[in-house]
């Protein structure tokens, strides 16, 4: 599950930057970008949330209080 959201949510990043530079260079409309950046920035909130907020392990614990 964690691996599907993690997948999921960088497609929808790559999702944000595409509508961009498709609209720098002239292919789509200032309109639809903003719908498709709108709905990838709801799907990154969605997806990427659960993943950060994992709660490390005793292993990532200790690697991170050891200099």
């Amino acid at each position: 599950m964690r691996l599907i959201l993690r997948i999921v949510s960088l497609l929808s990043l790559i999702a944000l930057i595409l509508p961009s530079i498709l609209f720098l260079a002239g292919r789509m409309e200032l309109d639809r970008v903003k719908w498709f950046m709108l709905v990838a920035t709801i799907v990154w909130f969605i997806t990427a949330t659960p993943v950060m907020w994992k709660e490390p392990s005793n292993a990532e614990k200790d690697e991170v209080l050891v200099p």
